[in-house]
């Protein structure tokens, strides 16, 4: 039984590394943030800032993957990708903060903010921006 479970192990590591690095890559992580910032919405939207901790700590990894790609890119593309995404970094913690307070009103105001930084993001085309670097 020790045998099998050793021998099962290294099989489900090498299954998950693909995820792993496809979590890593630009696209990725755009992916990982439009699908974060969904379920904020919801969260905002059903009245359940419980709901807001857990995705709002999640979409911290993937901006700052994307934040770390953007130095590849030319010109001042990577600068502006930056700077969206630390608006939008900023406008998650203004939202963050809300639910901790337990202020839906500010939960609303702040999830228009991080809905405007991600439609700046969105202006930037990431998927677009790293195509053909990645």
């Amino acid at each position: 039984m020790l045998v099998a479970f050793a021998l099962a192990v290294p099989a489900v590591m090498i299954q998950a590394q693909p995820n792993q690095s496809a979590s890593d890559s630009p696209q990725g992580a755009w992916s990982s943030i439009q699908q974060l910032v969904k379920d904020l919405e919801s969260a905002v939207q059903s009245k359940n800032l419980h709901g807001i901790h857990e995705p709002s700590m999640k979409i911290r990894a993937p901006i700052k993957t994307l934040k770390q790609h953007s130095s590849v890119l030319s010109g001042d593309k990577g600068q502006k990708l930056a700077a969206a995404l630390k608006q939008l970094d900023s406008s998650i913690t203004d939202l963050h903060s809300a639910s901790d307070e337990g202020n839906q009103q500010e939960a609303q105001k702040a999830l228009k903010e991080v809905e405007t930084a991600l439609d700046q993001l969105k202006s930037l085309d990431p998927d677009a921006a790293f195509r053909n670097i990645y």
